[in-house]
């Protein structure tokens, strides 16, 4: 049973803030019990979320204004149920870091996307850093609606 479910991307400061929050906010919509969300990151490069990400949060009437991003460590993937990165590329990375709990890892790495059933070609949800609000909000909503996806796909 998942219990643990960790949202991984670059830094931690775009995608995977909004991914937790709303992953936390669509648990209760959806009446999931029991299972705790967390996010993190390869590399911080601020202590806080970015602002697009703190706004889109805002709009939807969810707390983020306490948000520290954190670093990726070894203690922390070794709790996790399921590993949920943004790009393939970061599931490859925690596989290469993390040669000697392979074993461990198996079964338990996707991409947002791809837990959802999207198709190969179509699994990342690319890194909105630096491309302005309006295109900051179209990849938060494509985190937005799979998350949900992800919610509602753990409740049954």
């Amino acid at each position: 049973m998942i219990k643990r479910i960790l949202f991984i991307c670059y830094a931690n400061t775009c995608r995977t803030p909004a991914a937790e929050k709303l992953a936390k906010y669509y648990a209760k919509e959806y009446d999931l019990k029991d299972v705790l969300f967390d996010s993190a990151g390869f590399h911080i490069a601020f202590d806080h979320a970015q602002s697009e990400s703190i706004e889109y949060i805002k709009l939807k009437g969810i707390d983020i204004e306490y948000f520290k991003p954190k670093l990726i460590t070894r203690s922390l993937i070794e709790k996790q149920d399921l590993i949920i990165g943004m790009e393939r590329y970061q599931l490859t990375k925690i596989r290469n870091k993390y040669k000697d709990i392979k074993e461990d890892l198996k079964g338990k790495l996707y991409t947002l996307k791809e837990f959802n059933g999207a198709e190969k070609k179509d699994l990342n949800i690319p890194d909105p850093y630096k491309t302005g609000r309006k295109r900051y909000f179209e990849i938060l909503e494509i985190v937005e609606k799979n998350v949900e996806l992800l919610v509602q796909k753990l409740k049954k």
